[in-house]
């Protein structure tokens, strides 16, 4: 996008704006400066990206779960007039190296070589000028397979009785166990124990954009240009670069401003980047194009996500109070352990939810089977954790004839305890969880409890003689935010010597923003991360506004590409609008510094001389000032710029030392604790188990609201993929291995049909961690709906004793559940 855009696009978006004098942009619910490019059609994402001369790339991909490569028939093909170039895996092999995993002791082809491990695996490449002629070609390609036995059900998968990676020995490559405190002297001195068993279906991300990139080798300097929308860019670029065998510096990756969604799921598309490289490369630099199309994108786009078996137990006494935590679970990744894998860890940060709770044990698996790999997706693993809890907890409350809001009540950790450290040693920065659950049945008793409301208790017992059945439960989950880095790998780490590190071992990754000073005296900043529709470049032209003392107008917002900018984290675990905003207030003060400098070397004084404010420096001791645009002409021939600044904001837990031990130990370090109380009403037919979602009540807490607006569509926007995970959503498999759900027919999303009103209240508890106050909210309403709606239909059900015990609760399963207990 030129320069001359981004500005007009701007001026669009802040007419009409405030004077500064006196003005904080930041909290104020500005429109978001993207969206005009987005809605005037004038955004360009990967699939705009064409350059002269780009071929296009298709994959023969298999429709075998789990075979042996006996034969690739490539001839037809490579005869067809149109086809430029044919790859398989025994080629790439040649010449490339595989792809890293999420364990160091295994790694992926980026097409199948000797086997395929699931139905999806790409096992050859296609390229020509046309992506019809293309697919076209691709059917050309005749694969022979020595069929194997499929691997499919994840419990049995544990048994080894056929394993997928003979190399690796098993189907389990990693698993821990984990306790607090005392977990067995616990459930001894327990008066009750009540054990579930729970199941969270596999779900994902399904972004409008479905995956793209479009590569450039340049063969005169040996280097590579890879436009993609991958996330992360700059935080997993080494799954590209180091399976094209090179150097950082020497494939450089470009994100697109405009992202059309990813929620973790663009984070293991690194598949496509390498094959489009290696492609353009083979033929000595055009440009090759690939984008899946939405089968792809569902069958085999390595792009779900958790898929678990828990049981889990709960000690707990007589008067209601929990003793302790036993959580264990298997989680089905799929053919391949591709990185991120970490999800089974992010739950040690939330390992109580809201809960004064100090023994807990918590043991995981990590299973293989002939499944499409999983990746991250937004919640990245506490969702299920959440659910699983909060299931045992109806149970228990069940158990022991207490009323669960009362037993949640009982249970939460008060607020004079905050900050809060969890026996996982993470640490709660700030909240008060009996009050907003309080506040929220106070919201829906008020307006729902009430003549002609949706709980009037005579239209809910007229709905019961209609055997419509409707419950509203009062939960709370915390969102854990701004995720540490060093933690991640500790499934690549000698988990024994961990014991043995100090606070001095452990490397943090700090948020990266640079800004200049423009020859007309506006301000162009620059973003280390990239974006997928978080409103990014509002947040920054917003914050470093306030910084300088200008109009967010002034403020323009570009991206760095995987080699101009530094290895950071990036945008994932509900981190940027902490990090951002520390990030602008480091850079704000630097600037700021350097244009009093500049000022005072003009004038000949001494700093203390100058005064910077509201975009100009004035001199205490005369009329002179300079503006911007005078600032940035003086530093023209300067052998050090003084209007240019960049600033590293680090991790704020590494600030903290009640974090070092965490941070030490390798357990995930989430400095903040966004937090939502909540109530969906919901109404279960029993006659055919189909729950219908009447209204959701929320009130959300993420500490200071940086823009109310961003805020608020990031709520509504995670309640609706917390109600599709809940209700509809499944990627399922036969027996045989085959995927059910390869089309959006077979994959349901939320839609109006069945995404309610939602009436949301915003509460505002700063965290005492951060620059502004503010928490993370990214990951909101995935993290805490399911749970909610499962509680609210428990509810409803409490007369059939049926308690949720698979997500999605889809009517078959409900059916099941309530046809069982009448039985």
């Amino acid at each position: 996008m030129s320069e001359a855009d981004t500005r007009a696009e701007t001026d669009a978006e802040v007419e009409g704006e405030p004077e500064p004098e006196g003005q904080s942009f930041t909290g104020q619910g500005l429109n978001r400066v993207e969206d005009h490019r987005i809605l005037t059609g004038r955004a360009e994402y990967v699939h705009d990206i064409s350059p002269e001369g780009c071929l296009e790339m298709g994959l023969v991909r298999t429709t075998r779960a789990h075979a042996e490569i006996r034969d690739i028939d490539t001839s037809a093909a490579e005869a067809h007039p149109e086809c430029a170039l044919v790859l398989t895996g025994e080629d790439i092999a040649a010449e490339y190296n595989p792809m890293p995993c999420g364990l160091t002791e295994m790694s992926e082809w980026a097409l199948a070589k000797e086997k395929v491990h699931f139905a999806g695996e790409p096992v050859a490449l296609v390229v020509a000028e046309d992506r019809y002629v293309v697919e076209d070609i691709v059917d050309l390609v005749d694969v022979r397979y020595d069929g194997l036995d499929p691997v499919v059900d994840a419990v049995a998968a544990r048994e080894d009785e056929t394993v997928i990676h003979e190399d690796v020995g098993t189907n389990v490559p990693d698993s821990e166990e984990l306790r607090f405190g005392d977990p067995e002297g616990a459930f001894a001195a327990a008066d009750t124990v009540v054990e579930g068993e729970y199941s969270w279906g596999r779900i994902s991300g399904v972004p409008l954009e479905t995956g793209g990139a479009v590569a450039e080798y340049d063969p005169d300097a040996d280097t590579f240009h890879i436009d993609a929308n991958m996330q992360l860019h700059t935080l997993v670029d080494n799954t590209v670069f180091e399976t094209l065998g090179y150097d950082a510096e020497d494939v450089r990756i470009e994100v697109p401003p405009d992202v059309g969604g990813s929620f973790g799921t663009k984070i293991a598309m690194h598949r496509y980047m390498c094959l489009t490289a290696m492609a353009s490369q083979q033929l000595d630099g055009t440009p090759v194009k690939y984008v899946e199309d939405r089968v792809e994108n569902l069958q085999g786009g390595d792009m779900h996500s958790s898929d678990r078996e828990y049981t889990v137990r709960v000690a707990v006494d007589d008067d209601g109070t929990v003793r302790g935590f036993d959580f264990e679970f298997l989680d089905d990744f799929g053919a391949f352990p591709r990185y991120p894998i970490n999800q089974v860890l992010k739950p040690l940060a939330v390992l109580t939810n809201g809960y004064d709770v100090e023994h807990v044990r918590y043991s995981y698996d990590l299973v293989l089977t002939n499944k499409t790999s999983q990746t991250a997706y937004r919640g990245f693993g506490v969702d299920p954790h959440l659910y699983a809890l909060e299931m045992a907890l109806d149970e228990a409350a069940r158990e022991l004839g207490v009323d669960p809001y009362d037993f949640r009540q009982i249970n939460f950790i008060p607020p004079g305890s905050m900050p809060y450290t969890l026996p996982s040693k993470n640490i709660y920065d700030s909240g008060d969880y009996p009050a907003a659950l309080e506040r929220i049945r106070e919201t829906v008793e008020e307006a729902e409890v009430c003549e002609g409301g949706l709980l009037d208790p005579d239209v809910v017992e007229s709905r019961r003689e209609a055997g419509k059945y409707r419950g509203v439960a009062y939960t709370l989950h915390i969102e854990p935010g701004v995720s540490g880095a060093d933690w991640t790998n500790r499934q690549r780490s000698d988990r024994d010597d961990l014991s043995e590190r100090d606070r001095e071992d452990v490397a943090e990754l700090p948020e990266h923003l640079r800004a200049e000073v423009l020859e007309d005296g506006t301000v162009r900043a620059y973003l280390a991360t990239d974006s997928s529709g978080q409103g990014h470049q509002t947040l920054v032209s917003q914050l470093l506004a306030d910084e300088l003392g200008v109009l967010p107008s002034d403020i323009e917002v570009d991206y760095l590409d995987s080699v101009d900018a530094p290895t950071e984290y990036g945008s994932a675990a509900s981190r940027m609008a902490v990090m951002l905003s520390g990030a602008a207030a480091g850079l704000g003060d630097r600037m700021v510094e350097q244009f009093e400098r500049l000022a005072a070397d003009h004038w000949g004084v001494g700093t203390a001389a100058v005064t910077y404010r509201e975009g100009t420096v004035t001199r205490q001791d005369g009329p002179e000032t300079l503006s911007l645009a005078d600032l940035a002409a003086l530093d023209t021939d300067r052998e050090e710029s003084l209007t240019r600044a960049s600033y590293d904001y680090q991790h704020p837990a590494t600030e903290l030392e009640d974090f070092d031990e965490a941070l030490a130990r390798k357990l995930p370090v989430y400095p903040t604790a966004a937090f939502a109380a909540n109530a969906p009403i919901v109404e279960v037919d029993v006659a055919t188990g189909e729950v219908e979602l009447l209204k959701f009540y929320s009130l959300r807490d993420c500490g200071t609201q940086l823009n109310p607006v961003i805020v608020e569509g990031q709520s509504h926007g995670g309640l609706a993929q917390g109600i599709g995970a809940a209700l509809i959503e499944e990627f399922g498999y036969d027996d045989r291995g085959q995927p059910q759900s390869v089309t959006l027919f077979d994959y349901l999303l939320p839609s109006t049909t069945n995404v309610p009103e939602m009436v949301l209240e915003h509460s505002e508890t700063p965290s005492p961690f951060t620059v502004t106050g503010a928490k993370g909210t990214g990951e909101g309403g995935m993290i805490d709906g399911p749970a909610a709606i499962a509680s609210s239909i428990n509810r409803a059900l409490e007369p059939f004793d049926v308690v949720v015990d698979e997500i999605p609760a889809t009517a078959n399963r409900l059916r099941r559940q309530l046809r069982d207990q009448g039985e």
